[in-house]
């Protein structure tokens, strides 16, 4: 596996420019900001699923193997994540300053992806790491730890802390944005969704419940698309069927659950759509290799 050190060459790439229509139907929203101890050390996780974020190491070592590559990443540097999958390694007493989020365009596919999965030594990001401590102040208040756990645990706001937490993360987000234009990273380019329906029907599978069997008269009612329209657009515009595109979707949602939440297996699997655990077991097993229970151990409840 080729391992990738730490690089300071910035390219500058030319800005994406869009219709307010097309900016105004992105969907983003932060999932955490923590500061502290990272919740696994000094071994391997097995692969997980992992949002879009930054982290930067504060103290100690990170080491990620994503996309072919091992990158080491130092203390004093920082780590763009990209949406997807990766193993992760973090030596003895590694603490994090780190947000994860999710940006998606209208069909579900994300934002940044392409040139992501890299880390920085430069004096590229220190707007990034003071909108990262001021997204922590916003959310956190006055402590000065949290780890990867309690950044994820779901809490009741006010609507004044609400808006608080959101205005403050649109602001880490522009400098994140404009942090990779520096970088000469640029949204991904959408699979030619000009054709309103393809963005109507690939909505309509990102929306389908998880733990229900997929009825394509229904999205054929919703995007006026016959079953095999449906099919040859799906294939040609993104290389998989509908039913492709829910069972990816269903087994990212098992690997995160498995990897972020301690959720009896029966509980999983239901939600899912499979009545009977040990279906949902031999499925996960064809698709990773790996029992739901033996990813859960090896991964562990991981997050950076």
């Amino acid at each position: 596996m080729e391992i990738t050190y730490i690089h300071c060459m910035a390219r500058r790439t030319a800005t994406t420019l869009l219709p307010p229509a097309v900016w105004q139907s992105l969907t983003f929203e932060w999932l955490w900001v923590y500061h502290g101890h990272v919740p696994r050390l000094e071994e391997w996780s097995a692969e997980i699923t992992v949002p879009a974020g930054w982290f930067w190491v504060e103290k100690g070592q990170a080491r990620i193997q994503a996309d072919g590559r091992e990158i080491i990443v130092k203390a004093g540097q920082s780590f763009f994540t990209a949406p997807g999958t990766r193993r992760q390694w973090f030596a003895a007493g590694t603490r994090l300053w780190s947000v994860g989020f999710r940006s998606q365009w209208p069909d579900g596919m994300p934002v940044f992806g392409a040139g992501l999965n890299i880390a920085h030594g430069c004096t590229k990001t220190p707007r990034l790491l003071e909108a990262t401590q001021a997204l922590f102040l916003a959310v956190h208040g006055r402590k000065k730890e949290i780890i990867y756990h309690e950044g994820i645990a779901s809490a009741s706001r006010s609507i004044s802390d609400w808006c608080k937490h959101e205005a403050a993360f649109r602001h880490w987000f522009s400098v994140y944005v404009s942090t990779l234009e520096r970088l000469g990273i640029a949204p991904q380019e959408r699979a030619s969704t000009q054709n309103r329906r393809l963005d109507e029907l690939l909505r309509g599978l990102n929306d389908w419940p998880l733990d229900q069997p997929l009825k394509l008269t229904l999205l054929e009612s919703g995007s006026q698309l016959s079953a095999r329209h449906i099919h040859d657009l799906l294939r040609s515009q993104l290389g998989m069927t509908a039913l492709a595109w829910l069972e990816r979707r269903r087994l990212d949602a098992a690997r995160q659950r498995l990897t972020s939440e301690d959720t009896a297996l029966k509980e999983i699997a239901f939600a899912l759509g499979f009545r009977h655990p040990p279906h949902f077991t031999a499925w996960f097993k064809r698709h990773t290799g790996m029992t739901p229970t033996a990813f859960r151990e090896v991964g562990g409840i991981s997050g950076a």
